[in-house]
């Protein structure tokens, strides 16, 4: 796995820290561990795939869900970001 570069030079963790080994534990169908190690995975897929679908099909308020789902993505990750570095 790739290391964190900003973790290697600063000491502390970035908020996207997590990302590969929380995909690797969905990808074996370990579903709780990947939500534990980070919570933000399942909703940037949603996110992404919401948006690849909408490029192609053009849902009537698509962008409406597509920012709102920005929000909820970015408010997931700065949470558990806070939350990562409480536990320092």
């Amino acid at each position: 796995m790739l290391s964190c570069p900003i973790k290697e030079q600063i000491g502390i963790p970035c908020p996207g820290c997590g990302f590969q080994r929380s995909f690797i534990k969905l990808i074996e169908g370990d579903l709780w561990s990947s939500l534990i190690l980070y919570p933000a995975l399942l909703p940037i897929f949603f996110l992404f795939i919401y948006t690849l679908l909408y490029l192609i099909y053009k849902f009537n308020k698509g962008t409406k869900v597509i920012v709102a789902s920005y929000i909820v993505v970015q408010a997931i990750v700065l949470l558990s970001y806070i939350n990562q570095l409480s536990h320092l």
